[in-house]
């Protein structure tokens, strides 16, 4: 799956093993953006051993956030599970709402590989 950024989503590529997110998101419906990822994610992560997510955000809303932390939960489970789960949040030096951000989403993940990484 690819998506294109438009100017309310981010540029999503989902493969067999790996995803990335990059951009902005606050999208109308959040639920119309979010299902199709949540569920392809899921997939993916159920036929694989390990996966790498990376994601690059300049700005989410409060709708997003709700979808960032079950899109967190999949990805914990998955690692609670046994799989090999790899997730670097990228923020850029000059963004510390970002930073703090990805500091909060770090702070529920127990199983998975969690790291900050300043761009």
């Amino acid at each position: 799956m690819h998506l294109e950024p438009t100017n309310r989503t981010p540029e999503v590529s989902i493969s067999d093993s790996a995803l990335e997110l990059k951009g902005e998101c606050y999208p109308e419906d959040i639920t119309a953006f979010s299902e199709p990822i949540l569920e392809l994610l899921a997939e993916k992560l159920e036929a694989c051993e390990s996966y790498s997510v990376g994601l690059e955000l300049r700005y989410f809303n409060s709708s997003s956030a709700k979808f960032f932390f079950d899109f967190f939960e999949v990805l914990e489970d998955a690692a609670a599970d046994g799989k090999s789960i790899s997730i670097e949040w990228r923020y850029r030096s000059t963004d510390n709402s970002m930073k703090e951000a990805g500091e909060d989403f770090e702070e529920d993940m127990e199983e998975a590989n969690y790291q900050l990484v300043e761009i």
